[in-house]
């Protein structure tokens, strides 16, 4: 009884993580398509003027659960609706599983489509952070360069890469060559 029990409390808590990950994911998938935007493909943020814009250049991400940062420029659920038709067993498979995967597409311009058992966080930078890369970045920038930098990766990319790559720097790894050491 006692390892069945705990399997069942391990399986609530599972999907407790999956409702919680789902919803956070739908509103930003609502965020993304706001002002009569949201539409059955992936153009929301990425075609989307304003300032809800601003979280959607990188400062929000997925955790997977192979420990990659997925950032996000834009997201749709997949499959977002019930079949309403049917026999009673189509309709409860269907309401099974809508909304549980999604379609991330990054700053950068990848596509992830990925299932909310994969996603073990959902990550995003305070202001405070944010304002803090913005200001390493510029530094970085006037230093290699002479000049602002200026690139066409949105700032939330183009921080982590900066940061990668300085850490990497500090570790004695070769940026270029990644896994090798200089």
């Amino acid at each position: 009884m006692g390892c069945e029990h705990t399997r069942v409390t391990t399986d609530r808590r599972d999907l407790f993580w999956q409702n919680v990950v789902r919803e956070s994911l739908m509103a930003l998938a609502v965020a993304a398509g706001s002002g009569g935007r949201l539409s059955p493909t992936p153009t929301g943020a990425a075609n989307s003027p304003g300032p809800i814009d601003d979280m959607f250049d990188g400062r929000m991400a997925v955790i997977t659960s192979l420990g990659q940062r997925i950032p996000i420029a834009d997201i749709y659920p997949v499959f977002a609706c019930s079949v309403a038709t049917g026999s009673t067993h189509d309709r409860l498979v269907s309401a099974d599983v809508q909304c549980t995967v999604f379609q991330i597409k990054t700053p950068s311009g990848e596509a992830y489509t990925i299932p909310l058992s994969q996603i073990v966080a959902v990550h995003s930078l305070s202001e405070e952070l944010v304002s803090a890369l913005e200001e390493q970045a510029r530094q970085a920038g006037h230093a290699a360069r002479g000049k602002a930098l200026a690139s066409e990766a949105p700032f939330g990319f183009a921080a982590f890469t900066s940061l990668a790559r300085g850490e990497e720097e500090a570790d004695g790894i070769d940026p270029q060559t990644p896994g090798t050491r200089s």
